[in-house]
C-alpha cells in the first residue's frame, strides 16, 4: 500500500490576477482526487521520495472550473509520481 505524505507544495503562478482566492480550494480538491486515484496502489518495498519535481501544469483559470483545474493538477502530480516510482 502506498503511504503518501506531502509536506509542502510550491507553485509558480503566472497571470493569476483575480484568481488567487481559487488556489487553495483547487489545490485541496486536487490532492483529494490524487488520493482517490492512488487508492489500492501497491509499491515494491518501502520507498521514500524526498523531493518530487513536477512538470508545468498550464491551467487557464479564467476558462476552467475549479473541478477542471483540480483534475488537471491531480493528473500532473500523478504522472510525476508514477514516473518516479517506476524509475
Amino acid at each position: 500500500m502506498l503511504d503518501l505524505k506531502i509536506d509542502q507544495l510550491h507553485f509558480n503562478i503566472e497571470n493569476g490576477a483575480g484568481q488567487e482566492h481559487r488556489i487553495r480550494p483547487i489545490t485541496t480538491r486536487a490532492i483529494t482526487i490524487l488520493a482517490g486515484r492512488l487508492e489500492g496502489v501497491e509499491t515494491a518495498g518501502d520507498r521514500k521520495i524526498d523531493h518530487l519535481r513536477v512538470s508545468d501544469a498550464s491551467l487557464n483559470l479564467s476558462a476552467m472550473s475549479d473541478e477542471q483545474a483540480a483534475s488537471a493538477l491531480a493528473s500532473t502530480l500523478l504522472d510525476a509520481l508514477i514516473l518516479r516510482l517506476e524509475g
